[in-house]
């Protein structure tokens, strides 16, 4: 039974906010009404009829503009097109050296033989450290 009551909660939630957001937009709009109703309640007929004329050019034009738009055709250069990728050269063949010297190596064995318990405590670290190692490793062969 706790099942149905949950449900019907949420729906009386969801009931509600469509509710409140349906009053703010009619109140919105309700609003608006009088703003225009103050504004145009001493023109004549032919002035509101011009008004209206120029809502619905203003308005209609817009919205074929935003029709029409994405259908244009545009630079190619402007669009998104995937540009070939450089790949870099390889490290040993640029410098002709190791990128990881034995020095860096040693620092690494001795920092992972002071903290034993580094896998557990920062096992990030750990992994990243190990990565070196086998980077070095791997430039020797």
């Amino acid at each position: 039974m706790k099942f149905l009551n949950k449900q019907i909660n949420r729906e009386t939630v969801t009931d509600k906010a469509a509710s409140g957001i349906a009053k703010g937009i009619l109140k919105t709009q309700s609003g608006f009404e009088k703003y225009m109703l103050s504004l145009s309640k001493n023109w004549k007929g032919k002035q509101q009829w011009i008004f209206l004329y120029l809502v619905c050019l203003i308005f209609g034009g817009l919205s074929i503009i935003a029709i029409v738009n994405p259908f244009r055709v545009k630079d190619t250069n402007s669009s998104v097109i995937p540009k070939s990728i450089a790949v870099p050269k390889n490290i040993q063949q640029q410098y002709k050296s190791f990128a990881i010297t034995e020095n860096e190596l040693k620092q690494v064995q001795e920092y992972k033989a002071k903290h034993p318990s580094l896998q557990q405590e920062r096992p990030g670290l750990f992994d990243s450290l190990s990565m070196i190692e086998e980077v070095y490793y791997s430039q020797k062969k």
